[in-house]
């Protein structure tokens, strides 16, 4: 029995090893691009006092022109926007407390998504408390 999980650990591990080393494909002259006209509006707003970014909207000022800035980081990052496109519940499965901290500080305090990451704890807890007394009962019958 004890092989047999090792065996199965032993692909599983590599299975998501072999999916985790795709490499993350980005253009970072875009990126510089676009963090270069952030740094100008950031610039205008911090040199000019009690400028703000909510009056560069209502001025439809040039340094926003192909910016989408939004002000809101819960819609930024909605359920299905959780890093990796892994919904909240199987953070809180696989990384069960770590899981639960990071859907919690990701989503912006998201109490739904948090709830769900705290269920997905509560199932792998679960599942690893029956794990241990399907090997405890395993294990005592052998010696008797």
């Amino acid at each position: 029995m004890k092989k047999i999980l090792s065996l199965f650990s032993i692909l599983a591990l590599s299975f998501s090893m072999a999916v985790a080393a795709e490499p993350i494909n980005y253009d970072a002259q875009n990126i510089e691009s676009e963090f270069d006209k952030l740094n100008k509006i950031e610039n205008f707003v911090q040199n000019n006092e009690g400028t703000t970014l909510e009056n560069l909207k209502l001025q439809n000022s040039e340094l926003l022109a192909n910016i989408n800035i939004e002000a809101d980081t819960a819609s930024v990052v909605a359920s299905s926007d959780l890093p990796a496109g892994i919904p909240a519940f199987w953070w809180g499965c696989v990384l069960t407390i770590l899981g639960v901290v990071l859907v919690y500080v990701l989503t912006d305090k998201d109490n739904a998504q948090t709830k769900k990451a705290l269920l997905g704890c509560l199932v792998s807890g679960g599942i690893y408390i029956i794990w241990w007394i399907v090997v405890a009962s395993i294990g005592t019958r052998g010696f008797f």
